[in-house]
Protein backbone atom coordinates (compact mmCIF):
# COMPACT_ATOMS: atom_id res chain seq x y z
CA UNK A 1 0.00 0.00 0.00
CA UNK A 2 2.69 2.26 0.77
CA UNK A 3 4.02 1.88 -2.50
CA UNK A 4 1.33 2.63 -4.48
CA UNK A 5 0.67 5.96 -2.35
CA UNK A 6 4.35 6.78 -3.23
CA UNK A 7 3.52 6.47 -6.97
CA UNK A 8 0.34 8.02 -7.14
CA UNK A 9 -0.32 11.85 -8.60
CA UNK A 10 -3.96 12.19 -7.10
CA UNK A 11 -5.12 10.40 -4.11
CA UNK A 12 -9.11 10.38 -4.10
CA UNK A 13 -10.37 9.98 -0.22
CA UNK A 14 -13.79 8.54 -1.03
CA UNK A 15 -15.05 5.55 -2.74
CA UNK A 16 -18.31 6.83 -3.23
CA UNK A 17 -19.99 7.80 -6.53
CA UNK A 18 -18.13 11.75 -6.24
CA UNK A 19 -14.67 10.00 -6.00
CA UNK A 20 -14.70 7.59 -8.26
CA UNK A 21 -16.10 10.19 -10.81
CA UNK A 22 -13.02 12.42 -10.02
CA UNK A 23 -10.88 9.07 -10.36
CA UNK A 24 -11.72 8.27 -13.78
CA UNK A 25 -11.97 12.23 -14.94
CA UNK A 26 -7.74 12.56 -13.49
CA UNK A 27 -7.08 8.88 -15.20
CA UNK A 28 -8.21 10.51 -18.46
CA UNK A 29 -6.30 13.23 -18.29
CA UNK A 30 -3.20 10.98 -17.77
CA UNK A 31 -2.71 10.83 -13.73
CA UNK A 32 -2.06 8.06 -11.59
CA UNK A 33 -4.61 7.70 -9.19
CA UNK A 34 -5.62 5.88 -6.09
CA UNK A 35 -8.79 5.53 -4.89
CA UNK A 36 -8.44 4.60 -0.85
CA UNK A 37 -12.13 4.55 1.42
CA UNK A 38 -12.66 3.24 5.01
CA UNK A 39 -14.97 1.00 3.53
CA UNK A 40 -15.24 -2.12 1.10
CA UNK A 41 -17.42 -2.54 -1.71
CA UNK A 42 -20.30 -2.56 -1.92
CA UNK A 43 -21.30 0.63 -0.16
CA UNK A 44 -24.80 1.12 0.13
CA UNK A 45 -26.62 4.18 1.07
CA UNK A 46 -29.85 5.83 0.22
CA UNK A 47 -28.42 8.90 -1.55
CA UNK A 48 -27.68 8.65 -5.56
CA UNK A 49 -30.56 5.80 -6.23
CA UNK A 50 -32.41 8.70 -8.79
CA UNK A 51 -30.27 10.04 -10.94
CA UNK A 52 -30.62 13.21 -12.57
CA UNK A 53 -30.63 13.88 -16.79
CA UNK A 54 -27.25 16.09 -16.30
CA UNK A 55 -25.80 12.90 -13.58
CA UNK A 56 -26.88 10.71 -16.85
CA UNK A 57 -24.76 13.07 -19.50
CA UNK A 58 -21.94 13.21 -16.91
CA UNK A 59 -21.85 9.32 -16.25
CA UNK A 60 -21.76 8.89 -20.26
CA UNK A 61 -18.72 11.00 -20.11
CA UNK A 62 -16.98 9.07 -18.02
CA UNK A 63 -17.56 6.03 -20.10
CA UNK A 64 -20.77 4.77 -17.80
CA UNK A 65 -23.91 3.26 -19.79
CA UNK A 66 -26.83 2.22 -17.22
CA UNK A 67 -28.94 -0.58 -19.03
CA UNK A 68 -32.70 -0.97 -18.84
CA UNK A 69 -31.91 -3.98 -17.11
CA UNK A 70 -30.71 -2.49 -13.76
CA UNK A 71 -32.94 0.89 -14.11
CA UNK A 72 -36.33 2.19 -13.98
CA UNK A 73 -36.74 5.92 -16.05
CA UNK A 74 -38.51 8.61 -14.30
CA UNK A 75 -40.00 11.93 -15.85
CA UNK A 76 -39.59 14.15 -12.68
CA UNK A 77 -39.68 14.80 -9.46
CA UNK A 78 -41.76 16.32 -7.17
CA UNK A 79 -40.61 17.42 -3.16
CA UNK A 80 -43.36 17.64 -0.68
CA UNK A 81 -43.18 19.71 2.65
CA UNK A 82 -45.79 19.81 5.60
CA UNK A 83 -48.49 19.36 2.95
CA UNK A 84 -46.96 21.69 0.58
CA UNK A 85 -45.42 20.48 -2.94
CA UNK A 86 -43.81 21.64 -5.78
CA UNK A 87 -43.41 19.31 -9.16
CA UNK A 88 -42.15 19.45 -12.43
CA UNK A 89 -41.24 17.20 -15.08
CA UNK A 90 -37.78 17.30 -16.99
CA UNK A 91 -37.29 19.21 -19.95
CA UNK A 92 -34.21 17.54 -21.43
CA UNK A 93 -35.30 13.77 -20.92
CA UNK A 94 -35.72 11.49 -18.04
CA UNK A 95 -34.07 10.64 -15.43
CA UNK A 96 -33.19 6.93 -13.74
CA UNK A 97 -33.63 5.30 -10.50
CA UNK A 98 -30.70 2.77 -9.79
CA UNK A 99 -29.67 0.70 -6.70
CA UNK A 100 -26.94 2.51 -4.98
CA UNK A 101 -25.04 -1.01 -5.00
CA UNK A 102 -25.28 -1.14 -8.93
CA UNK A 103 -24.23 2.35 -9.46
CA UNK A 104 -21.60 1.80 -7.56
CA UNK A 105 -20.01 -1.36 -9.21
CA UNK A 106 -20.72 -0.10 -12.65
CA UNK A 107 -18.50 2.85 -11.30
CA UNK A 108 -15.66 0.89 -9.98
CA UNK A 109 -15.58 -1.13 -12.83
CA UNK A 110 -15.30 1.54 -14.97
CA UNK A 111 -12.84 2.98 -12.50
CA UNK A 112 -10.77 -0.33 -12.72
CA UNK A 113 -10.86 -0.51 -16.47
CA UNK A 114 -9.16 2.75 -16.42
CA UNK A 115 -6.15 1.79 -14.12
CA UNK A 116 -7.38 3.58 -11.44
CA UNK A 117 -5.35 1.66 -8.01
CA UNK A 118 -7.86 1.04 -4.92
CA UNK A 119 -7.15 1.03 -1.27
CA UNK A 120 -10.21 -0.86 0.20
CA UNK A 121 -10.82 -0.58 4.27
CA UNK A 122 -7.88 2.09 4.29
CA UNK A 123 -8.53 5.34 6.52
CA UNK A 124 -6.65 8.13 5.71
CA UNK A 125 -5.24 9.57 9.19
CA UNK A 126 -3.15 12.88 8.36
CA UNK A 127 -2.56 14.98 5.50
CA UNK A 128 1.48 16.67 5.00
CA UNK A 129 3.34 18.90 3.06
CA UNK A 130 4.22 15.83 0.55
CA UNK A 131 1.41 13.89 0.97
CA UNK A 132 -1.00 12.04 2.50
CA UNK A 133 -1.05 9.28 5.66
CA UNK A 134 -3.09 6.40 5.69
CA UNK A 135 -3.55 3.37 7.27
CA UNK A 136 -5.03 0.17 6.98
CA UNK A 137 -7.85 -0.82 9.31
CA UNK A 138 -10.65 -2.51 9.83
CA UNK A 139 -13.77 0.09 9.48
CA UNK A 140 -17.00 0.00 11.54
CA UNK A 141 -20.25 -0.39 10.46
CA UNK A 142 -21.88 2.27 7.97
CA UNK A 143 -22.29 5.63 9.09
CA UNK A 144 -19.59 5.16 11.50
CA UNK A 145 -17.34 8.77 11.80
CA UNK A 146 -14.30 9.10 9.98
CA UNK A 147 -16.04 9.13 6.50
CA UNK A 148 -15.66 11.90 4.35
CA UNK A 149 -18.89 13.88 3.83
CA UNK A 150 -21.02 16.09 6.49
CA UNK A 151 -18.13 15.48 9.05
CA UNK A 152 -15.55 15.81 6.34
CA UNK A 153 -12.13 15.19 8.54
CA UNK A 154 -10.12 16.01 5.02
CA UNK A 155 -11.81 19.02 4.55
CA UNK A 156 -11.30 20.21 8.26
CA UNK A 157 -7.36 19.37 8.19
CA UNK A 158 -7.21 21.45 4.70
CA UNK A 159 -9.30 24.48 6.59
CA UNK A 160 -11.87 24.44 4.28
CA UNK A 161 -14.58 23.98 7.13
CA UNK A 162 -15.14 27.65 7.72
CA UNK A 163 -18.48 27.48 6.32
CA UNK A 164 -20.99 25.97 8.57
CA UNK A 165 -24.25 24.64 7.44
CA UNK A 166 -27.36 25.30 9.57
CA UNK A 167 -29.56 22.62 7.47
CA UNK A 168 -30.35 19.24 7.84
CA UNK A 169 -31.05 16.85 5.60
CA UNK A 170 -32.11 13.24 5.78
CA UNK A 171 -32.09 10.18 3.54
CA UNK A 172 -34.84 7.79 3.34
CA UNK A 173 -35.60 4.98 1.05
CA UNK A 174 -37.97 1.90 0.34
CA UNK A 175 -37.96 -0.30 -2.19
CA UNK A 176 -40.92 -1.69 -3.94
CA UNK A 177 -41.90 -4.38 -6.89
CA UNK A 178 -44.36 -2.32 -8.50
CA UNK A 179 -44.22 -0.23 -11.13
CA UNK A 180 -44.58 3.69 -10.26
Amino acid sequence: MTEVLRETEVLVVGGGPAGLAAAIAARAKGFRVVVADCSRPPIDKPCGEGLMPDALAALRQLGIELSAKNSFPFRGIRLVDSGVSVGASFPPGCGLGVRRTVLHQLMIDRAAQACVDFIWGSRVTGLYGEGARSIAILCGRAGSSGRDGQNSRIRRWAGLDDYPSESRRFGFRRHYCVAP
